[in-house]
Formats: structure tokens, sequence, C-alpha cells
């Protein structure tokens, strides 16, 4: 049995054995000389982790997730504020219980979703630093090398993908722990097309759960930019490019989303998610702190100023609504009608079956002949000479003109079908959106909205800058239009009309709200949908102007 072991050292090469005594190699020898070439389940790589001083990292101004409020993230990218004095200031704010500093800090709770809504992780930033304060950075920051050649020794670093731990290691050091004033990354150089950083943020945030709709929507945005440029195509003898037009593109964003995530999404999602970046900046930073899903926030966009919109995102955050909830308040449950759907017949339900029945009659007399009509009235005037009837007659008018009254008193405004050819275009829904030289165009010439829509349609796509300036416009006006087309309920425009007495049939009429709404119309009637040639809308005031 001894003898037996003493050969299983000698041919495993065991220590101690002289190795002139073995005729061959040893297995360990055999598997220790294979090793370069054997498939072990991984290869080395160029990357590197290093320490690198937060100082020296600068963030990027293009990252679709925003961290930081939108006033002192321009302050940091203008060099105003560095990241250091940024995070101190956002301390400040949170100490002084403003709303946007505390979500972003997590020293503020967000809401629970309910079961139609997107799951929405806790991502508070003092959560983080505090699990890398105790567990470490367990995945380091993707950061580029940027080199000056005038100043070799102070190499600063662009961040790639990390932000969220960039800025919980300028938390804890701003809470006092220098040990975190260097951050672990991987260097890489970088490249010479940014696109490449870009694609693998896109990546990065399609992939995750917890992502905000806005930053959500800063990602789609940002791809459909790129592929506005991808999918153009040059006009044969011309030295123009014609772009793709908005459901094309939209399409291809949701396609291009695949590849990130697996999993499309159609393209009218893609055109509510780019909705939302018409919100105001400051909106938007609210929603993005509170991390709202698109559901909670698509019923924000039916509202028609910024101050609306804030303050109901602000009820949102504050009194944790979920989708179904902001729906319920922007679009409330219509009132039932009174007559069929309650079982019981009161006293008002009978009088207004019976002045609806006296509606219809009256209707039928006055479209009957002149002589027939002065008949009928004197015929009806005889059987109601009795005192009783008279009387009847009389209370009737009075009860008729109180409710009028009233009427006047609950609706301020007026719902009529007006021509599009009676409303002067709205030029203000479409002056932020252009340059000075071509706004003058429409201010110089007297044009409908048709011819305007005309002039923006091409401009779109003959001029790729213009088409980049336009697409705010565009996508609102695109989503009323599918709003309009399906028959979803939205707000009412509100016009002011003038009427010359000379000309007592015509009206013009001035769009007060609801601009996107009207140039909605024009867009679908572009595409030859007639229907919409009249828009529904609510008179506030007619003003009589008389000629000089």
């Amino acid at each position: 049995m001894a003898r037996r072991k003493i050969n299983i050292q000698r041919d495993l090469g065991a220590k101690g054995v002289p190795t002139g005594q073995a005729e061959t190699a040893s297995v360990i020898d055999e598997l220790a000389g294979s090793m370069s070439t054997a498939d072990i389940g991984f290869r080395p790589t160029d990357q590197r982790v290093y320490e690198i001083n937060l100082d020296r990292i600068d963030p990027d101004p293009t990252q679709p997730r925003r961290l930081l409020p939108h006033d002192l993230r321009s302050a940091v990218q203008d060099k105003s504020l560095s990241p250091a004095e940024a995070m101190r200031e956002l301390v400040l704010r949170a100490e002084r219980n403003d709303t946007v500093a505390l979500l972003i800090l997590g020293g503020k709770e967000k809401g629970p979703a309910e079961e139609d809504d997107d799951i929405v992780e806790d991502t508070g930033l003092l959560a983080l630093a505090y699990s890398i304060q105790e567990i470490g950075l367990r995945h380091p920051l993707n950061v580029y090398r940027i080199d000056d050649p005038e100043q070799p020794d102070q190499t600063t670093y662009r961040l790639g993908e990390g932000e969220r731990r960039f800025w919980a290691h300028h938390l804890l050091v701003q809470r006092g722990h220098e040990a975190f004033k260097s951050v672990k990354c991987i260097v890489e150089t970088l490249p010479e097309n940014e696109e490449i950083i870009h694609q693998r943020q896109e990546a990065e945030n399609a992939a995750r759960v917890d992502l905000p709709a806005i930053a959500r929507a800063r990602s789609m945005q940002r791809i459909k930019e790129r592929l506005n440029v991808e999918m153009g195509t040059r006009v044969p003898g011309e030295n123009t490019i014609k772009l793709p037009g908005q459901r094309e593109l939209q399409i291809a964003v949701g396609q291009r989303v695949k590849t990130f995530t697996g999993r499309a999404i159609g393209d009218r999602m893609v055109r509510n998610y780019l909705t939302l970046l018409n919100l105001s900046l400051e909106t938007q930073d609210l929603a993005e702190a509170a991390q709202l899903t698109e559901k909670q926030l698509r019923p924000v966009m039916r509202l028609k100023t910024d101050e609306e919109q804030l303050a109901l995102v602000r009820r949102i955050v504050e009194e944790k609504w979920s989708g179904r909830q902001v729906l319920r308040e922007v679009i409330p449950s219509p009132v039932k009608s009174s007559l069929r759907e309650v079982s019981q017949i009161t006293v008002e339900q009978r009088f207004e079956k019976r002045v609806l029945d006296a509606a219809k009659t009256m209707h039928s007399l006055l479209t009957l002949p002149q002589e027939n009509y002065e008949e009928t009235i004197i015929a009806l005037a005889a059987r109601a000479k009795d005192a009783k009837m008279r009387q009847a007659l009389q209370s009737l008018r009075q009860t008729l003109e109180e409710i009028l009254l009233k009427v006047e008193d609950l609706t301020s405004s007026k719902p009529v079908e007006v021509t599009l050819l009676s409303i002067l275009p709205p030029l203000q829904g479409v002056q932020r959106h252009l340059p000075t030289d071509k706004f003058e165009l429409f201010e110089t010439d007297v044009l409908t909205g048709s011819q305007i829509l005309d002039h923006l349609l091409e401009w779109r796509q003959n001029d790729a800058v213009l088409a980049s300036r336009l697409e705010p416009f565009f996508n609102q006006i695109e989503f009323d239009a599918e709003a309009l087309r399906t028959g979803e309920p939205m707000a009412l425009p509100t016009l002011k009309g003038e009427k010359n007495p000379k000309y007592s049939d015509l009206v013009v009429y001035e769009v007060e709200t609801g601009v996107s709404v009207y140039w909605a119309h024009e867009l679908l009637v572009k595409r030859g949908e007639s229907q919409f040639k009249t828009m529904k809308a609510e008179v506030v005031s007619i003003t009589v102007v008389e000629d000089d």
C-alpha cells in the first residue's frame, strides 16, 4: 500500500521527488503549460480601475437623467458653481424644506403606485450614499479622459455613466467624510464620435426600472434627433435632404428602444413621452425628483397653462396620487342625465320633459309659412283668452326667464362650432420656435392658418436646424390631433370675438387658450380630414367694434 502511494506521488510530480527521475512531464506541468490556451471563461481587458479626485471629474450636461434642479445644473455647466458648491446648495435647500431638494436626497417619501402604475424604487441620494459608506462602491464610475496640451498636469475627466454615484460621493464629502474625496473609476479615452457615449447612456437608462418618465423622455428625444439625421434621404438632383415623417420617426424610436430592452414600444407611447418635454423646467424638476411615471403625467398635459400644470404636479406629489386618480381629477366623470337614468320621477324631471316637448312644438310652429303661422297664433290666443290660461302663460314665461338668468350665471362662456377661416391664426403658438427673420414673414403677410402650416411643414422637411426647433411644437399638435381623431375628452379652446354692426353675421375670433388644439385642427384638415374644418370652442366674449 505504501509503495502504491509513492508511485502516485511520483506520477503527479509531488514535492520532494527529483524531476530527473520522471521520464515524462507530470500532469501538473502539462496543466500549467496549457493554461495560456485554455478557455477559462474570461479574458483580461485594457480597462483599469483608478482612484480619481472628485474635483477633476465634470458631470455630463447631456445626460438624460438629471439629478440636480435645472438652475443648479446650469450653474455647474457654465462653471459659475463647482459640483461641490452645487451639492452644498442642494443640502441647504433641503434644510429649508424645498420639496425638490428633499425628494432628490430622499428626505421626502414618494407616493406608492397603484397596480396600474410602474414600480418605482426608493432611490434617494442619502440612501445610496449610506450604502457606499457602509459597503463601498461596488460599481466604479465610467469616465473619459480629457487631456489639455497646455496643462499636462491638470488632466480632467468627463463623467460617462454613474451620475448618482458621483453625486453620492459629493454628498458624503459634504457630510464630512473626506475619505470619499476620491472615487473609483474605469478610465477610457474620449471617443471621437460622442454618439458612442450617448448610446451607452441610453442603453443604461432604458434598462432601468426606476427611471423617471421625464428622463426616459429626454433619452427618447435624443434617439429621435439622431434617427432624424440617419433616416434623412437626399432629394435626387437637389442639395436638400428629405426628413422622415413624425410617425415614421416615432416608430423607429420604439424599435431602437427594443435593442436596449428587448421590448419595443408603440409610436403613440413614444409621442406621449416626448410630449412631457413641453412641461416647464420647474415642473420637469419636480416630476423627475418625485420619479413620476408617464401615466401620472399624461393627464397633466391637458391643462392649459404652466402654472396649472405645476400646481397639479405638486398635488400629485403631496397627495401621492396614482395615474388613475390624476385622470379623474383632470377629467371628472360626466354628470348623468336626468330623465331616463333615474327611477323616481321628480317635479324637475317632469318639467324638463314637458319643456323639451314644448320646444319641439315651438320649433314646428316657427317653421310654418308666414300666413299659417299668423293663423295659428290667433287661434292659440283665442283659446287662451280666459284669465287662468293667461296667468299660467305669464307664470311659465317668468319661470323660463329665471332659469335663463341662472344659466347665464352658471356658464360665463358659450360652446360653439367655429369655422377655422373665422379664427385669426394664433402666432404666439409658433413664435418661440422660430428665428426672428422667419417669424417676421408671418407678421408682414396676411396668411391663413393653412398657409402658415404649409410654411412650417416645408421648413421642417428642408431645414434640419429649423426642424429641431419646431419639434416641441409639432409633438404637441400631433398629440392633440390624435386625441381629436379618437374622440378623447379634452379641454375646449377659448375664443374672444369681434363683430361689426354692419356685418352682423360675421364674427372674427382670436384664440385665448388652446392654441395647440387650433393647430391640431389645421393639421388634420391638411391630411384630408375635412370634418375638422370647424372647431368646437368656448366664446368668452364678443366685442362690437364700430368703424371710425
